[in-house]
């Protein structure tokens, strides 16, 4: 398939590009989305046009551009759930992460961070283990969903600090945020871009960041691997397309994706997210895809499947 469109390769990209992005308006990954618009659209002179395509945890927008002619004018802002978690989350996929789909950049990191109602009490890591130890399965840890990277920071803090948290699964973050800021669970996890404001306001406690350095949005904030070795568990933002696409067109993507780090306005634009843009070919992701989809595996090899 890949050599079957390679004679339109050179005359792309004569129209609109569709970025579908499957979560609904508002979030991390819509504005990140419409910045990469931005500056992609630019680079190759062609309009990027960002769509959201939400539902069954990002199944729904993935599956349509799995599904999409593989000519370079469909492509996906993804993200670990429908490439790496839901696999392991859902009895059903209506595609095949490892397959369905051509890598084509590594956009960016976004660090996670660990919340906490300030009605607890606890102002860092080593608070909440205390705690967790103290009361075995007392707390409650609120998430957007089972298999979400919420939930998934909780799966990965029971592990290597062997503490007992329940799980609240929600529909959504703003329904954990909105039960987390009312006090009817302790904890939250969240990442950065999102849960800033709400931090900065006082309306919920900042405990600990899952990056490996401490981050200068967040200020005075250790990051968890100081007390849980090994606790590093970024969200990662990438471009895929549907498998088959043209190898000249996702490397011409990458490219347009690798010079935003030559961009002021662009750095800026991520950093102020909180954001470490990363860029690399499509090999790279590729590979990171391949080495995310086992390490999502042994983390989540005990979860109860969805239907």
């Amino acid at each position: 398939m890949t050599g079957a469109l390679t004679g339109n390769a050179a005359e792309w990209p004569s129209r609109p590009i569709q970025l579908i992005v499957p979560f609904g308006p508002g979030g991390t990954t819509d504005v990140l989305a419409r910045i990469v618009a931005d500056g992609v659209g630019k680079a190759l002179g062609q309009q990027v046009v960002v769509e959201n395509k939400p539902g069954a945890g990002a199944n729904i927008g993935a599956a349509e551009v799995a599904r999409a002619r593989p000519d370079g004018y469909t492509l996906l802002m993804a993200t670990p759930g429908p490439l790496a978690i839901n696999p392991h989350v859902y009895a059903s996929m209506p595609f095949d992460a490892a397959t369905s789909f051509a890598a084509v950049s590594y956009v960016a990191d976004v660090p996670n961070v660990i919340l906490a109602n300030p009605a607890t009490g606890m102002k860092n890591i080593q608070d909440l283990l205390e705690r967790a130890k103290a009361e075995p399965g007392k707390l409650n840890w609120g998430s957007p969903g089972v298999g979400s990277t919420g939930h998934i920071q909780l799966e990965l803090l029971k592990q290597l600090a062997h503490v007992d948290i329940s799980h609240v699964p929600y529909k959504g973050a703003a329904q954990a945020t909105a039960d987390l800021i009312a006090g009817h669970i302790e904890l939250a996890g969240d990442n950065v871009p999102t849960a800033l404001a709400n931090i900065r306001s006082g309306q919920v406690l900042a405990l600990g960041v899952a990056s490996e350095q401490p981050l200068d949005v967040l200020p005075g904030i250790a990051p968890v691997a100081e007390t849980v070795p090994g606790y590093v568990l970024p969200s990662w933002f990438v471009l895929v397309a549907p498998a088959g696409t043209p190898d000249a067109i996702t490397e011409r993507i990458a490219a347009a994706v690798d010079a935003f780090r030559n961009d002021p306005t662009m750095v800026e634009r991520f950093s102020n997210l909180g954001a470490t843009l990363v860029g690399g070919p499509p090999a790279r992701l590729a590979q990171h895809l391949a080495a995310e989809r086992e390490r999502y595996a042994e983390v989540l090899k005990d979860i109860e499947v969805a239907n």
